[in-house]
């Protein structure tokens, strides 16, 4: 139990801390490209408006002494020295200004501010630009803007080749970065879980002996009483106080033998080299036979269909339980219409066991609370049928000793099965 309860704290801290820091790095990812696209289109608006020229940068008149240390600009759309361009900017970008008719036929280009090596990739570019009709966009690694101009469509493209860079580069050291972390946070994480686990594990072993041990010191006054009750039943005769008393304390010891019965189990693990090869068929079809006599008795159906020779690797007493559960659950809650099946067969190389009986008015949405311990839908049922919620429980933990699995479904026809996979 305490190595499930590690897992699966481990794992829920790894998984939301992996997913912190990939949201978080995925969001300076997506605004650093965000802020790359609105600066190269600001540069692209900034071109159009000077007609493919930076000739808007301009000395401002100094109001006071410069320092020497910085150029004054302004800028005619009213951006100044402390928007993202500067007196280097018209130096440190690499663009092109083409002109296309009405039939994407380059009229006229300016590729004097790109290298002369890259201008037939970037005719190839006009073209698919021009063809596109998106009025800007990526092309490679070129932003681009089209704009309707006198001269005819007017295209302009910004080469964004070393922003890109950067960002791919970012990237790159963010999942390294996020690798990194993963992996030193599960370090410690298996190194200080036991720790941290230690307080819940220790209080769960106290509780776990207490009942134990108080069901241990309850077996000797059940005992006497039963017995005492016995003797005055021989001297005194039967009464109906007498019945009541006898029927109290067997409830009471078969209440206090199954918590003892849980309180083991629930530690309990089987090793590989204790599991033998079982005949599932042979044991479901002796649970079946030995609860025919009472299914007829109380007039019930039972129907079985049972696959030869399904076999699994389990312990022999438990795989035994589970069945006898199943079967004593669908007896003891079975309504009116009085119908038991019980199937087995396999299923992708693993065998299942389905137990289903008729069962009006039950909640849909409490059905997946029946392995609780001590849970109970109805309380006079359970009171009238000696029912404690524990039977259910026990043959869960036996499955998942076993790495099965035990779950319940719950039909439109007012049909619970109980399927346990193995």
């Amino acid at each position: 139990m305490l190595k499930k309860l590690k897992f699966r704290f481990i794992l829920l801290a790894m998984t939301a801390m992996t997913v912190t820091l990939i949201l978080s790095f995925t969001a300076v990812n997506i605004a650093l490209r965000t802020q790359m696209s609105a600066n190269k289109d600001a540069l692209i608006e900034t071109l159009y408006e000077n007609g493919g020229q930076f000739s808007l940068f301009i000395h401002a008149e100094p109001d006071t002494e410069r320092d020497g240390s910085d150029t004054d600009l302004k800028r005619r759309d009213g951006r100044g020295k402390d928007g993202f361009m500067h007196s280097e900017t018209p130096y440190e970008t690499r663009y092109f200004v083409a002109y296309v008719d009405s039939d994407c036929t380059l009229i006229k280009a300016d590729f004097s501010h790109i290298a002369l090596s890259n201008i037939d990739n970037i005719r190839i570019q006009i073209d698919e630009i021009a063809a596109s009709g998106k009025q800007k966009g990526y092309n490679g690694n070129y932003r681009f803007g089209r704009f309707d101009d006198d001269d005819g469509l007017m295209i302009i493209g910004v080469d964004c080749s070393s922003d890109m860079r950067t960002i791919n580069t970012l990237t790159l050291i963010t999942l390294v970065t996020i690798a990194s972390s993963v992996v030193i946070v599960l370090v410690i994480l298996l190194a200080f879980s036991s720790r941290v686990l230690r307080p819940f594990e220790e209080n769960r072993e106290k509780q776990r002996r207490f009942i134990t041990d108080a069901g241990h010191e309850l077996k000797t006054p059940i005992a006497i009483i039963q017995s005492n009750t016995e003797v005055m039943e021989m001297i005194d005769g039967e009464s109906k106080w007498l019945l009541n008393i006898k029927q109290q304390t067997e409830r009471m010891s078969k209440l206090v033998k199954g918590l003892i019965e849980l309180s083991k189990m629930d530690e309990q693990t089987i090793d590989e080299k204790e599991k033998q090869r079982i005949i599932l068929s042979e044991i479901v079809y002796n649970s079946v036979e030995s609860f025919r006599v009472v299914c007829e008795t109380k007039g019930i159906e039972l129907s079985a269909d049972i696959q030869p020779d399904v076999s699994v690797m389990g312990d022999l007493e438990d795989i035994v339980r589970v069945t006898g559960i199943l079967l004593d659950n669908a007896v003891k809650y079975t309504d009116d219409r009085k119908r038991i099946s019980v199937k087995l067969y396999t299923k992708s190389k693993r065998a299942v066991l389905k137990v289903s009986n008729t069962c009006r008015g039950l909640d849909k949405n409490s059905v997946s609370k029946f392995f609780d311990r001590f849970y109970r839908s109805d309380e006079s049922r359970n009171s009238q049928t000696g029912g404690y919620g524990i039977g259910l429980s026990m043959a869960q933990m036996i499955m998942q000793n076993h790495k099965g699995r035990l779950s319940v479904s719950y039909s439109d026809d007012e049909i619970i099965t109980f399927t346990a996979e193995m």
